[in-house]
């Protein structure tokens, strides 16, 4: 059962009660991300993550640790795009001491000058890793082409010079101006009473005050194109994509439908043709990235030099079959299966739900019931996602393409617009 209730310092309480959980599931979710950052301060949330775990006013980094760890619990953290969470995961009991911990972390930080120097060399060795961690970096290189010059382009971990130049007072100014109560939602899933959570929350969370500012989304312009990223690599990493939907928008369910049909299982078309076929790939699968008011459809891959054409050419070969021909009866009732099967697997987890919690409440200050999610997947029809995929492969060459590795841009070029 779901419930919400806003305390008077602004926090927004959001629970659901499952009887048969026996771990709790609790997060505080701020709408903070790195789509709020300019390019001066980008990777600034990211650290902010890292610098809550390094100890607050009453305790050590190592008596966080300790102290989950004596009870068999877990703590982490994670910043994404709109939003940033610290989160963790008890037994219903140990419930208190979670909260006792996160509260403590939210409102006590010491962002210590000697600590935020040490923590500056682990979030630059992050850096480095996923740099040569081609299969991660490549999305990263597409977003900073097809939303250039908006902060949706810019990575999660930010730049190494950044990183570098954060002060103590900076990162102080501004988790206070960005992590105020008015954009914090706590979060819990398990055994657990409405009534109850909120009594606690209010106990521990007392004295956190509003002091955050106003803040505006732009609305990122999509910039289309081919971008190389030169590199010694055995491989050729490509992310193609193109404009999809925002987390709020009704078509996002036949969107999930052509993903699941397109790439984003191991029937799928792409999957079978380019690697259980052809063997021209070891993995390839498509993906929908949906923000605030924008998305995208994407589809990623690596192959080598020798099938570089042909792999493009099969990838625009579906794409024009599912835009021109649009996807059959049994394709529809498969994927519509494929995605509430996927769904009710992950709802088995207390970490999921909560989650799933969150995210409706950042999009739609509200809760979105199962049932109604089930709904609106049984109820898309063929014409739904063949609309989507007219709209979005309209013009396949204008499709953007980033590619890291060592090819020329004209071969890449050519080969997609053949």
């Amino acid at each position: 059962m779901y419930k919400k209730t806003v305390l008077d310092n602004g926090i927004t309480v959001v629970t659901e009660s499952i009887s048969y959980f026996s771990t709790v599931s609790l997060g505080i979710w701020w709408k903070a991300g790195s789509r709020y950052e300019t390019q001066a301060n980008s990777g600034i949330s990211h650290f902010i993550e890292h610098a809550l775990f390094k100890g607050t006013a009453t305790r050590s980094a190592y008596e966080i640790a300790r102290e989950f760890d004596a009870i068999g619990g877990s703590i982490n953290a994670f910043t994404g795009k709109e939003y940033t969470c610290l989160y963790a995961r008890v037994l219903k009991k140990d419930m208190n001491i979670a909260l006792d911990i996160l509260s403590d972390m939210y409102k006590n930080p010491l962002f210590k000058s000697d600590d935020i120097e040490k923590e500056k060399y682990v979030v630059a060795q992050e850096i480095k890793m996923v740099e040569d961690t081609p299969d991660e970096s490549i999305y990263d290189m597409f977003n900073a082409s097809y939303f250039k010059d908006h902060p949706l382009g810019m990575t999660i971990l930010g730049t190494e010079e950044n990183v570098q130049g954060f002060t103590a007072d900076q990162l102080r100014g501004y988790f206070k101006e960005y992590y105020a109560p008015e954009t914090a939602i706590i979060t819990i899933t398990g055994r657990v009473d409405h009534d109850d959570c909120v009594r606690r929350i209010e106990k521990f969370f007392m004295g956190v005050v509003n002091d955050g500012i106003k803040r505006e989304l732009s609305i990122p312009v999509p910039h289309k194109g081919i971008n190389i990223y030169e590199k010694e690599l055995e491989h050729i990493y490509l992310c193609i994509g193109t404009g999809g939907v925002s987390q709020v928008d009704g078509r996002r369910y036949p969107m999930y439908v052509l993903n699941a049909l397109m790439g984003g299982s191991m029937s799928s078309y792409l999957f079978q043709e380019i690697r259980e076929q052809r063997g021209l790939v070891y993995n390839i699968y498509s993906y929908v990235s949906c923000y605030h008011d924008t998305g995208t459809f994407g589809i990623s891959t690596s192959t080598s030099q020798e099938f570089l054409d042909e792999v493009l050419s099969l990838i625009k070969t579906e794409i024009r079959r599912i835009r021109n021909d649009g996807i059959t009866d049994a394709e529809l009732s498969f994927s519509k299966e494929h995605i509430k099967g996927n769904l009710f697997i992950s709802l088995e987890s207390s970490e999921t739900r909560m989650g799933r919690l969150a995210k409706n409440e950042i999009y739609f200050g509200d809760y979105i019931p199962l049932k109604e999610t089930l709904r609106e997947i049984d109820g898309i029809q063929k014409k739904d996602v063949n609309e989507i995929a007219r709209e979005i492969f309209e013009n396949p060459e204008e499709i953007s393409i980033t590619v890291l590795g060592n090819v020329d841009h004209q071969k890449v070029e050519k080969a997609w617009k053949e």
